[in-house]
């Protein structure tokens, strides 16, 4: 079958959030159906967002004939050059190289390009005749798409009507063979060339230096407009900045564009795009896993993954939205370089637990838009007033911190909230309800528990005999451990703990860090006011043990000399799950605050290295199991931009600017 499709390139201003950043050179791809409903919403609201300005996504089934008419509408040659896809290369490769047929559009110019969607996937497509990666070039300002090639047989819709999508960056697919899924496409692009409101270059209000922008399909949520509203608005005044960074109870949901939805357990398939030209980034999407062989059972887990610029790749998530333990809430998804992650680079994944017919409204205000459910699947429950579903019986204050969990939380704080767990929040609790599980308790009944007790502390660390030293060393320990540590008997390390495959791990964590961090050479006085593990890969509840505070969430995080309860459950022999503090990362984690849990095979004890005693911590052990081999294990944790100093005290590469991370400090 001929796939046919008219794709027009065109220039029109890009608006990258409600801020009202924008490129005013923007370049994208576009439906020739849709350019002037797009000019025309563009002339309404110049600084606004527009939906249908996001990058060009098409769909065509496994075994079709792609025909793309392009119709370059910019002022400098242009064309389509696909990835992954076959195509003749003297008719269809968008380029001029060698002695090839020159297939770049000049100026109003038509050309067909012909594309044989032979395998299953997402495919990148970009302008090839203007590569340049400057300012010059048309990548940087959105020149970029991608073709998704389904099952055959099967068919799109649009996820709030219903209808026929012609073109869009989330979609149901239905097929009468297999499960309905949700559809994802997130195009990850960096250095953005965006401009503020004004015209000006963005500036973070922190350094007073110019800040990046990077980006997913078009939309950037960067801290410095949030900072900004802190610093000189007067929004939240007990806010401090990074820990509120993905807060919609104070500054509202993201854009459309970065926020796709599902219910809980329907099936989800992701297709990440690296649409930029500049840096790679990581893809990581919190509370749930993949394999890294979709048709390999037995291949690994992963939940990160590094993609490059032209990458793509796809994946199904585990067990659905909400995973085994069918959470909902909303899951934050981001590049996992936190500079990157601080200049915009991030969505959220929500999951509603009711149905939503589009006739209610998020606390502040904003209407609920309505939600499809996949028709193979039975209908989410209605919500009532008494359980009225998420967010709704959170009890937050719109232009607030996010309130903390009702049980496991102290809410009496004097700087906090004050109050006890409401009627709507009772309702709201699991029926195997247990601290750090309160909405779904990923653990079995009956499953075993192992306990342990960590401290956030901080103490000078020094990494190598020349004295190299982090005079504001952060880092975890076990309880039983710190008055070691602290008094010297100890060596401090990164804390690596260990369980079973089958376990569920409760996590009794107390925060002991000062509450300022700063000024030193490397970064400006920051109030770091709460602490968190944050784990990688194994279950929780995203309500109550992420160790964040995103959306419309609670946030999950001790405050100073608070203790607080996290509960995991390790389904699988996972191997390494990483975890650290999410609420401020980007100050925090060069210091040292972060760790491992390594899932061991059932039936595996863990032995000291070195005096054959059983361990609860450490980066070498002895793991003996009496159904496979016993084997030696060895823990590296590699770490960038520590800010450290030498013998005299001086700062080793600190940034030009203090408060920019760039390339600063060394690697350990």
């Amino acid at each position: 079958m001929i796939r046919h499709f008219d794709v027009s390139a065109i220039q029109v201003p890009i608006v990258y959030n409600k801020y009202g950043d924008n490129d005013p050179n923007g370049l994208m791809y576009v439906l020739n159906d849709n350019i002037e409903t797009i000019r025309q919403a563009i002339k309404a609201n110049p600084l606004g967002m527009v939906e249908l300005v996001q990058p060009l996504v098409i769909r065509a089934h496994q075994g079709d004939t792609v025909e793309i008419a392009f119709t370059n509408r910019l002022n400098f040659p242009a064309s389509i050059n696909i990835k992954g896809l076959p195509y003749k290369i003297q008719q269809s490769d968008g380029a001029f190289v060698g002695d090839n047929e020159n297939t770049v559009a000049q100026p109003n110019e038509t050309l067909i390009y012909t594309w044989e969607a032979t395998i299953q996937g997402t495919f990148h497509f970009s302008d090839l005749g203007n590569a340049k990666s400057t300012e010059e070039g048309s990548n940087i300002h959105g020149l970029f798409g991608a073709i998704v090639v389904e099952m055959p047989g099967s068919k799109w819709t649009h996820p709030q009507t219903g209808e026929y999508l012609k073109s869009g960056v989330f979609a149901d697919i239905h097929h009468p063979f297999v499960p309905d899924w949700r559809e994802y496409v997130t195009i990850f692009h960096d250095e953005a060339p965006v401009k503020d409101k004004n015209g000006n270059v963005p500036i973070d209000p922190m350094t007073n230096a110019p800040e990046m922008t990077h980006a997913i399909n078009y939309r950037a949520e960067p801290m410095r407009n949030k900072m900004h509203l802190i610093m000189h608005e007067s929004l939240c005044p007990e806010c401090e900045g990074e820990e509120v960074h993905h807060d919609s109870w104070v500054f509202g949901d993201p854009p459309d564009n970065v926020l796709p939805r599902a219910y809980v357990g329907d099936p989800v398939r992701w297709h990440v795009v690296h649409g930029g030209v500049q840096e790679t980034h990581i893809f990581h999407l919190h509370l749930h896993q993949w394999l890294s062989e979709k048709m390999d059972q037995e291949s690994f887990l992963n939940d990160s993954r590094a993609l490059s610029p032209g990458q793509s790749f796809t994946f199904d998530i585990l067990y659905g939205a909400g995973s085994l333990q069918k959470a909902y809430g909303d899951v934050i998804y981001h590049c996992h370089l936190y500079p990157h992650f601080t200049e915009g680079m991030w969505g959220i994944f929500r999951i509603h637990d009711v149905f939503e017919n589009g006739t209610r409204f998020y606390p502040d205000s904003t209407p609920i838009t309505k939600l499809q459910p996949l028709p193979d699947r039975p209908c989410p429950r209605k919500p009532t007033p008494k359980r009225p579903g998420f967010p709704l019986f959170i009890p937050g204050t719109v232009g607030r911190r996010a309130p903390v969990p009702p049980i496991g939380w102290d809410r009496t704080h004097p700087n906090g909230d004050d109050f006890p767990i409401t009627e709507k929040e009772c309702n709201a609790l699991a029926p195997n309800w247990q601290p750090g599980a309160l909405f779904v308790n990923p653990c079995p009944r009956c499953t075993k528990i192992r306990r342990y007790d960590i401290v956030a502390i901080q103490m000078e660390l020094t990494y190598n005999e020349a004295g190299w030293h982090d005079p504001e060393g952060r880092f975890y320990v076990l309880k039983e451990d710190e008055a070691d540590i602290r008094a010297g008997r100890k060596k401090p390390g990164p804390l690596y703990i260990r369980a079973r495959a089958g376990e569920c791990i409760e996590i009794h964590f107390t925060n002991k860090l000062p509450e300022q961090l700063g000024p030193n050479g490397f970064q400006l006085l920051t109030n770091t006011i709460f602490a968190s593990t944050h784990v990688h890969f194994v279950k929780f509840d995203v309500l109550s043990s992420d160790g964040a505070n995103t959306g419309w969430n609670y946030l999950t995080g001790a405050r100073h000399e608070q203790e607080v309860i996290f509960r995991w459950f390790a389904d699988v022999d996972l191997k390494t799950c990483f975890f650290h503090d999410h609420l401020f990362a980007n100050s925090h984690q060069f210091h040292g605050l972060f760790g491992g849990l390594i899932i061991e095979p059932e039936g595996s004890t863990f032995r000291d290295s070195f005096t054959g005693k059983p361990m609860r911590a450490g980066t070498q052990a002895i793991i003996e199991n009496p159904f496979i081999p016993d084997f030696r294990e060895f823990c590296l944790a590699v770490h960038d931009f520590v800010p450290l100093y030498n013998t005299k005290n001086e700062p080793l590469n600190p940034p030009e600017v203090l408060g920019m991370i760039g390339d600063m400090g060394v690697m350990a």
